[in-house]
């Protein structure tokens, strides 16, 4: 047998076994199984950094490694499990097609060798970010832990009936059930379908997500799972759906959120960590007589937990393999480009949640390039995920910063248009979702009403947003009949109906304002660059300045 066929088996038969059993007990052979079992989930999602957030200090692989190896020093069986988005977007994927991502990710159970039997992820919308199908499943085949999709089907072009990935890569199954000291635990997954490249068929429409979930719950029930953990990847108010529709769900694992979340939808507990491994959530699992019961805490990864010392080898040495590919194109990752006299959070529960310096500095760039009245940009679009400290600002942080090779355009708004606008960009901002604007030029203010399920209602009143049209000195007040120049990125003016901000729906076949501007492409990120080098010293001196403040109801 060749050696890639000898490999290739001893995948399939890691990848099967992956979905059998834990070792979990010490009855001796022939007794009855224990009838009760007590395991840990030890939960993270969103990980894009693989050395974690403000230059390492905080979050990461290294320091997942050590808190997965301190929970499993009693013996109790630890499970990890991930709830999505690792793959992509990050520089270090961009550059190195995430292979630099798995090699890490594939060393923490601490056996560079060895298949993870104990660890699982679902896929995230952002694993389907590369338009290169194979690209994808070279990286689920190079993993040496499971995936679990129970709603994704991979087609080998657009014209073939679409399978199970399932079916074309051993490491995925479209459920699993681990055995833990006799008793069953069934697993599934689910993954929003916000990225749909030609090569993946969701079923997430509802009444067919309604089918893939039944599928999947009676498939586990049939193998005798007395419990059962969702893996999600998808919005909040899905997974809160999920376990309304579904109570025989014990638990939510999710992700796509990037901040702590814990709900609890009659006896079924939703919960997400911070993204980038800055925090972790722990289970604590008993099954006794067929009853589930649970509790979990949340762990902060900073730095009084140690870095596991061959993940974070492995760390710097990937670190350092970036830093190759720029200088063969005779670039500096760590070339100072300019200074920041205050902290830049890019943190995405900040820059999706509320005003930030960093939101300010980008949003007054755009608005001074193009000259007009208003700028603003959508937190989603901001994609570094971390802090830049005080102090050095560098080419790698632009690197995080522009993702995505947007343009800056500029149209016409009546102030009625913008107040819509505004109404929008915090209609969810209780969830960070990429719909929420940084913005130059205005300031206003938002209330939230609390509703009954526990989310929040929010408005923004003509009498709350002020403007400072360009060449005044003084903020006026809104006028619903003026129109008002704005400066914003070619994405938030051809896609913006993807965030429901109705009036920019090009890219969806209808129509968007009509472009100020002469078409001639302003590239964002040279715009940024150029602004930098030409501040005094170089120096972003931009601080939160009360340009959006929440109100009381």
């Amino acid at each position: 047998m060749s050696p890639t066929k000898s490999l290739l088996l001893a995948t399939v038969v890691a990848s099967l076994a992956a979905c059998s059993a834990v070792s979990t007990s010490d009855t001796p052979a022939g007794a009855e199984p224990a009838p009760s079992a007590h395991f840990r989930i030890l939960q993270v999602n969103d990980s894009y950094k693989i050395e974690g957030l403000e230059n390492g200090n905080v979050g990461g692989f290294a320091r997942l490694r050590t808190l997965r190896r301190q929970l499993q020093a009693d013996t109790t069986p630890v499970l990890l499990l991930h709830g999505g988005d690792f793959l992509f977007p990050s520089v270090m994927s961009k550059y190195l097609q995430a292979d630099a991502m798995v090699q890490v990710m594939n060393l923490l159970d601490g056996a560079p060798a060895a298949f993870d039997h104990e660890m699982m992820a679902v896929f995230g919308n952002h694993e389907f970010d590369t338009p290169d199908a194979g690209l994808l499943l070279r990286r689920i085949v190079q993993s040496d832990f499971s995936w679990i999709s129970s709603n994704t089907r991979f087609k080998f072009s657009e014209s073939a009936v679409a399978e199970p990935f399932s079916q074309r890569v051993p490491q995925v199954h479209d459920v699993c059930v681990k055995d833990i000291a006799g008793v069953k635990v069934g697993f599934f997954g689910i993954t929003l379908d916000s990225r749909k490249p030609a090569y993946v068929e969701f079923a997430y429409d509802l009444p067919a997500r309604r089918t893939a979930i039944r599928n999947a719950l009676d498939r586990l029930q049939s193998q005798g799972a007395t419990a059962i953990v969702a893996l999600t990847h998808q919005d909040l108010d899905q997974d809160q759906w999920l376990a309304r529709e579904y109570p025989e769900v014990n638990l939510i694992v999710g992700g796509h959120e990037h901040f702590f979340i814990e709900q609890q939808i009659g006896n079924t507990w939703i919960t997400k960590a911070d993204a980038d491994n800055k925090s972790a959530i722990v289970h604590d699992i008993y099954l006794a007589a067929g009853k589930f019961s649970s509790s979990h805490r949340k762990v902060d990864l900073d730095q009084s937990i140690a870095k596991d010392p061959m993940v974070a080898a492995e760390v710097d040495r990937q670190l350092q393999r970036l830093a190759g590919v720029f200088q063969q194109q005779g670039k500096d990752l760590k070339q100072v480009l300019g200074y920041t006299e205050h902290l830049l959070e890019g943190v995405e529960p900040a820059v999706r949640g509320r005003e930030t310096a960093l939101g300010n500095f980008l949003a007054d760039t755009m608005r001074e390039r193009m000259r007009t009245d208003i700028a603003f940009t959508n937190g989603g679009g901001i994609r570094i995920n971390d802090n830049i400290p005080a102090g050095p600002v560098t080419l790698y942080d632009m690197e995080g910063l522009f993702s995505y090779d947007n343009k800056l355009v500029s149209f016409e708004l009546t102030g009625q248009q913008l107040l819509e606008v505004l109404n929008n960009s915090v209609s969810k901002a209780h969830l960070g979702d990429g719909r929420f604007l940084q913005v130059s030029g205005i300031r206003f203010g938002y209330r939230a009403e609390p509703l009954a399920d526990g989310g929040f209602k929010y408005r923004v009143d003509a009498g709350d947003v002020q403007i400072r049209p360009r060449g005044t000195k003084q903020d006026q007040a809104l006028d619903l009949y003026k129109t008002y120049s704005v400066a914003s990125t070619d994405f938030i003016w051809e896609h913006g109906s993807s965030d429901d901000y109705a009036i920019f729906g090009k890219g969806a076949g209808k129509t968007s304002p009509r472009r100020l501007d002469d078409g001639t492409a302003v590239g964002f990120r040279q715009t940024v660059e150029a602004a930098i080098a030409n501040l005094p010293q170089r120096t972003i001196t931009q601080q939160v300045e009360g340009r959006i403040v929440r109100l009381q109801p």
